[in-house]
């Protein structure tokens, strides 16, 4: 029986793989990368579903900023 999925991810499998080899293409020295502006949404918005989930759940620790 296959359940219903506990979280559904704008960021599609390309977008993502495409992510990290965009980063992997950058020097460790550099401090910013520039990537596609929709995968960055995505994966913004991944993470704040993520986020909610966890919170509903009550298994999520945030850390404070620095």
């Amino acid at each position: 029986m296959t359940g219903r999925p506990l979280l559904q991810l704008y960021t599609a499998m390309d977008e993502f793989e495409a992510l990290h080899e965009r980063y992997d293409r950058t020097r460790s020295t550099n401090k910013t990368v520039t990537v596609d502006r929709q995968a960055l949404i995505h994966i913004l918005m991944d993470h704040a579903r993520m986020l909610e989930a966890l919170r509903k759940a009550g298994r999520v620790d945030v850390a404070e900023p620095d």
